[in-house]
C-alpha cells in the first residue's frame, strides 16, 4: 500500500511538472557592445500598468529568462535597462506564449531595435513596424541617450534636442500609418492606432489627425467596442468633460462581486472619488490616510476608489491592499469615467457635494494633503464677503471671484489705499512641499490696465516657499494702486498653462 501511495505521488508530481513545463517560455539574450553587469529588467504589461516579474545581469553578453505564461496564453512584456545612462529611455517589446523559445540579439545599446526572433505571431507582426522604421528608431534612441547627458544643459539646448526628437517621431508616425493602411486590423495594429490617437489628443502640433481618423474607420464595431477601441475612441472623440460646478458624471460601476452600483446611490453625503491604479506609487501611499479620513468623516463622507486597472489586476491589487470604503470599477480602464472627468494623471480626486455637484477636482498626493483638503472643504467656516472703511482705505474681506485655475491660493483680503493695492492670500498645499509665486505677477483691471508688483511680505517671489506642517500659510503682495473706478481685477502670473490665475476679484458687493 505504501509503495502505491509513493508511486501515485510521484506520478502526480511528474504530471504537475510536465503541465508547468508546457506553459513555460524562455527568453535568451545574446548582445554585443553592452557592459557586463548591466541589469536587465523584464516587465509584464497588463492594460496601462507594468510590473517587474524578473531581472537578470548581463554576463559575457548573455541574459536569460524562463517564465510561465499567463492565463490568457499571451504575455506582453517590456525589456528595459533603466539604470544605465548608456541606454535610451526606451524598452524592447516582447510577446510570449507557452513553449515559445525567444531569442534576442543586438550589437549596441539601442535596445528598442534589438532583434527578437520568435514564433509568436504577435511578435512577427510587431517586428514589421519596428523594421519599417529601423533607421529612424535608431536615430531617435541616440538622441534619447544624448538627452540623458544634457540634463544639466541650458534650456535652449535641451529644447533644440526635443524638437529633433519630435521631428523624427512625426516621420515614424507617417511611416507607420502607411504600413497600417496595408495591414489587416489586429490587436497589434490597434496598439499602434492607440499611440497615434494619444498624439492627436495631447500633441497640438501633430499633423496627421485626418489620417488617424481614416485608420479608425477601418475598425469594425466589435473592435471599436473593445477596451483598446474605446480608449482610442475617447482620444479621438473626447466626451464632454465635467468641471467644478457641474453635476457629477455617472455610469454603471461594479464591485469585486460583480454587483452594479451608481454614484447617485451615495447622494446625501459628500463623495470623494479616488481615481487610482495598482501601478501608481502615490495612489498606494494615500491609502492609509484615506482610511483615517473614512473613519473621521464616515457620517458625512463616502469615499469611492475607481480603478483603471484590468479586471484581473484590480482584483489582485484589492486583495493586497486593505480598502474599507467603496472599491469600484467601470471595467473600461481609462475609457469610461476617467475620460468624463478629464483624468490625465493619478492619483486624481474629485469632491462632490451631497446634492451631486462637483465641488473640487485635483491631482497628486503628499502626506497630509487629503486631511488638509477635507478639513478645508468639509469643516471650514464659510466666509461672507464684507467691506469696511478705515479713513480713505477700503478693505474688502473674502472678496468673491468669478474663476480660478488653482485651489492653492485664496484671496483673503484686498486693501485699497491711495498709494498701493495690497492683496492678502491664504495658501493651501501639501505639508512641507513648496510653492512659488512669479516675480512677474500682476493685476489687470476690467479695462485691461496693468498694475505691477512692488513688494511682498511672507514670501519671496521667484523663490521656493515651503508650506509648514499644517499645509496652510499666509502672505501678501503689494501692487500699484488701482484706479478709483475699478470694480474688479484679475490676478495673473502670466499666460503659461500652469501660471496661477484668479479672475474677476470683486471690489464691490
Amino acid at each position: 500500500m505504501m509503495m502505491k501511495k509513493i508511486l501515485f505521488s510521484s506520478l502526480f508530481l511528474l504530471g504537475s511538472l510536465v503541465s508547468q513545463a508546457q506553459h513555460e517560455y524562455t527568453i535568451e539574450g545574446k548582445v554585443e557592445g553592452v557592459k557586463d553587469g548591466t541589469l536587465v529588467s523584464l516587465f509584464l504589461l497588463d492594460g496601462n500598468v507594468g510590473s517587474t516579474v524578473a531581472m537578470d545581469t548581463i554576463q559575457n553578453g548573455t541574459f536569460f529568462f524562463k517564465r510561465n505564461a499567463g492565463e490568457d496564453g499571451l504575455d506582453k512584456l517590456s525589456l528595459m535597462c533603466t539604470r544605465n545612462d548608456d541606454f535610451p529611455s526606451m524598452s524592447l517589446e516582447i510577446y510570449a506564449t507557452p513553449n515559445a523559445r525567444i531569442k534576442v540579439t543586438g550589437t549596441n545599446t539601442l535596445i528598442h531595435t534589438w532583434t527578437v526572433d520568435s514564433p509568436v505571431k504577435e511578435q512577427i507582426e510587431y517586428n514589421r513596424f519596428i523594421e519599417d522604421s529601423h533607421d529612424l528608431w535608431d536615430e531617435y534612441q541616440r538622441l534619447s541617450i544624448k538627452a540623458r547627458s544634457l540634463r544639466s544643459a541650458p534650456e535652449a539646448e535641451r529644447k533644440a534636442l526635443r524638437a529633433k526628437e519630435d521631428s523624427i517621431s512625426a516621420l515614424i508616425s507617417k511611416r507607420e500609418m502607411k504600413l497600417m493602411q496595408e495591414l489587416p486590423v489586429s490587436n497589434i495594429w490597434m496598439d499602434r492606432l492607440y499611440k497615434l490617437s494619444m498624439s492627436v489628443k495631447y500633441n497640438p502640433n501633430f499633423s496627421y489627425k485626418d489620417e488617424t481618423l481614416a485608420l479608425y474607420n477601418r475598425m469594425n464595431e466589435a473592435q471599436k467596442t473593445s477596451i483598446t477601441g474605446q480608449e482610442i475612441t475617447v482620444n479621438l472623440f473626447p466626451p464632454t468633460v465635467v468641471k467644478e460646478g457641474d453635476k457629477m458624471a455617472d455610469t454603471e460601476l461594479f464591485d469585486l462581486d460583480g454587483k452594479i452600483h451608481h454614484l447617485t446611490d451615495f447622494n446625501g453625503k459628500y463623495i470623494l472619488l479616488d481615481f487610482w491604479s495598482s501601478g501608481c506609487g502615490p495612489c498606494i501611499m494615500a491609502l492609509p490616510e484615506m482610511k483615517e479620513i473614512q473613519e473621521q468623516y464616515k457620517e458625512r463622507l463616502t469615499i469611492i476608489s475607481l480603478s483603471s486597472d484590468t479586471k484581473s489586476r484590480w482584483k489582485a491589487a484589492s486583495a493586497k491592499h486593505e480598502m474599507t470604503w467603496q472599491n469600484l470599477s467601470d471595467l473600461k480602464q481609462t475609457a469610461g469615467l476617467y475620460a468624463k472627468y478629464g483624468v490625465r494623471g493619478i492619483p486624481n480626486y474629485v469632491l462632490i457635494s451631497p446634492e451631486g455637484k462637483i465641488m473640487k477636482m485635483w491631482s497628486g498626493y503628499g502626506k497630509g494633503s487629503l486631511k488638509l483638503k477635507m478639513c478645508r472643504y468639509l469643516d471650514a467656516v464659510k466666509h461672507e464677503m464684507s467691506i469696511t472703511w478705515q479713513g480713505n482705505t477700503k478693505v474688502i474681506n473674502y472678496p468673491v471671484s468669478e474663476s480660478t485655475n488653482t485651489d492653492i491660493l485664496e484671496v483673503k483680503q484686498v486693501v485699497l489705499t491711495d498709494t498701493a493695492t495690497i492683496v492678502h492670500f491664504n495658501a493651501y498645499y501639501i505639508p512641507k512641499y513648496w510653492i512659488r509665486v512669479s516675480p512677474n505677477c500682476r493685476l489687470i483691471d476690467e479695462k485691461g490696465e496693468t498694475y505691477t508688483l512692488k513688494k511682498a511680505a511672507g514670501i519671496k517671489p521667484g523663490e521656493h516657499f515651503y508650506l509648514p506642517e499644517s499645509g496652510e500659510a499666509e502672505f501678501s503682495l503689494t501692487f500699484e494702486p488701482l484706479s478709483s473706478s475699478v470694480q474688479s481685477f484679475n490676478f495673473t502670473e502670466g499666460t503659461e498653462q500652469n501660471d496661477w490665475q484668479i479672475n474677476g476679484v470683486k471690489l464691490n458687493k
